[in-house]
């Protein structure tokens, strides 16, 4: 640690210099900088009694300087260099931190303070006092709490009682939240009955939930009884979550019967919570509780929370539970639920168990989330499956579905696999959504296959679509096709489609393309 300040200081003291050089040639006729820069070269040259009597002088002839708390804080750091009683070098850094303590170096001597007040309190001297009496009666708690830093090492019960004894007196929820912190670091049967009181009683929550999370690094009965009491309190739902999660982390004992209660309550936020926290419980008992909540919870979240939960142990036990949820549940937001949670699974079982809740759900919501579902888990298999339902599936909704997922999963080289699709489709719709489509990849392989279909489609209304799918990639590739169908297509509906495409488009060339049409002038 001293180590560390002390290349730390000489960075400082590097930077400083080469600033305080800047600033003195930027401003020859400035007196105080010039005495600073004079004073800190002595700190360079490590020249200390030298810097000293610089700085002295300057803070006696330009006392409100805007240099003052740097010649202050820089003849501490000489001081100390010349190894004066630690007791002195202590109180010049003290004394600076309460005169300047919005300086640069405030967080600086801070550190110092903690230091050389750790030396003092190791080295037995008296100054143990002097430090707890100026804890007492400082009017900066963050100072105070520097200090207390320097002592919690020790483990000390008299440091230990004035850190509860500041946390009493602080008005700042910043520094209690701090306390915190200190006190669970501490050992000592105080410590746990402190952190409830604070987790309990506390006005701000943010420093309930830290004293929470400090209980859970108690792994006792007693940290265990005080987090069981938080969660049910009457408090704050945040802190009363935070216990939960805390719970779940203590690992003297099973907390599933207890998450199970708490989960099987009609509190949402704690219910999902609670089971969560099962989740990360690896014990066959929390395996149980889990699959219990999801067959008995009162709410929908618990039971959806704990179907996710049973998906993340990826067993075989797992996904028979997921697919009876998917198959037979009367719940049709967890049946889908399930749906999700199986793709989440091992690609060799689910996709398999996807088609088989395909094949035989009566829920077309089910039967659309297989779908997505078994796209999500990708392969050859799930692209021929999908395929297949979008060609022959009897159902428009269910095709198209198919069609859609099939599509996330395609790329610019893939168009004939919607060509084969639209071909071979026997519905009106999927042909038209295979179009929009292989429109939506706004690539020119795309748009040469869209202009084919507006040339050779013999159906007028999907040629009507291919000129619309032109018109929305935006690109003037789609305008030479959409300018051939204006001038030769035999139906009125697709042309008036072509021109409005015109208008989609918009750019330059497009606008000229419609000028052209307006004024009927031949094409050259």
């Amino acid at each position: 640690m001293l180590t560390f300040i002390k290349n730390n200081i000489l960075v400082l003291l590097l930077f400083s210099g080469f600033i305080c050089v800047l600033i003195a040639d930027d401003n020859p006729q400035d007196e105080a900088a010039k005495s600073y820069q004079q004073a800190y070269n002595s700190i360079l040259d490590e020249n200390w009694q030298g810097a000293i009597g610089g700085f002295r002088q300057l803070l006696r002839q330009h006392p409100r300087s805007s240099w003052a708390d740097d010649a202050r804080y820089w003849s501490c750091f000489a001081r100390d260099k010349m190894n004066e009683a630690a007791e002195n070098v202590f109180d010049c850094y003290y004394d600076f931190i309460k005169k300047y303590p919005n300086s640069k170096w405030a967080d600086d001597a801070k550190q110092e303070v903690i230091r050389i007040g750790h030396q003092l309190v190791r080295s037995g001297k008296k100054e143990y006092e002097a430090i707890i009496q100026s804890i007492q009666e400082s009017e900066d708690e963050e100072i105070a709490l520097a200090a207390l830093y320097a002592l919690q090492n020790i483990g000390d019960e008299r440091a230990l009682n004035a850190i509860m004894d500041l946390y009493n007196r602080s008005q700042s929820a910043k520094i209690r939240g701090k306390i915190v912190y200190v006190l669970g670091d501490f050992e000592s049967e105080k410590i746990v009955p402190k952190l409830a009181e604070i987790a309990a009683n506390d006005p701000d929550n943010s420093v309930r939930k830290k004293a929470v999370y400090a209980i859970s690094d108690h792994d006792t009965q007693e940290a265990i009884n005080a987090l069981q009491t938080v969660v049910k309190s009457d408090g704050a739902i945040e802190v009363r979550k935070a216990a939960l999660y805390a719970l779940g982390d203590i690992n003297i004992d099973d907390m599933s019967p207890f998450l199970q209660e708490i989960a099987l309550e009609d509190e949402p936020t704690l219910a999902k919570a609670a089971t969560y926290a099962l989740g990360d419980v690896e014990s066959s008992a929390a395996e149980k509780a889990l699959g219990n909540i999801l067959k008995n919870a009162p709410l929908i979240e618990a039971r959806k929370a704990a179907l996710y939960a049973i998906a993340d142990r990826k067993s075989t036990i797992a996904l028979e539970v997921l697919k009876n949820v998917a198959m037979n549940d009367s719940e049709p937001a967890l049946r889908k639920a399930a749906v999700y949670a199986i793709s989440d699974a091992d690609e060799s079982q689910s996709t398999e168990l996807l088609r088989q809740i395909f094949a035989a759900s009566d829920d077309i919501d089910v039967k659309k989330a297989s779908l997505y579902a078994i796209s999500d888990n990708g392969g050859r298999a799930a692209h021929e499956f999908l395929r297949t339902v979008a060609i022959s599936n009897e159902n428009e909704n269910l095709a198209k579905a198919a069609l859609y997922a099939m599509s996330d999963n395609l790329g610019e080289n893939d168009i004939n696999v919607l060509l084969d699709v639209m071909r071979e489709t026997k519905s009106y719709d999927v042909r038209k959504a295979a179009l929009y489509q292989i429109g939506d990849f706004e690539s020119k392989k795309g748009i040469e296959a869209l202009t084919t279909i507006l040339k050779e489609e013999e159906e007028p209304s999907l040629r009507k679509v291919a000129a619309h799918a032109l018109g929305e990639t935006g690109s003037n590739d789609a305008i030479p096709g959409l300018k051939d169908a204006i001038k030769n297509d035999t139906n009125i509906s697709v042309r008036k489609a072509a021109v409005q495409a015109l208008g989609e488009i918009g750019t330059p060339e497009a606008q000229q393309a419609l000028m052209e049409i307006l004024e009927n002038r031949p094409e050259n």
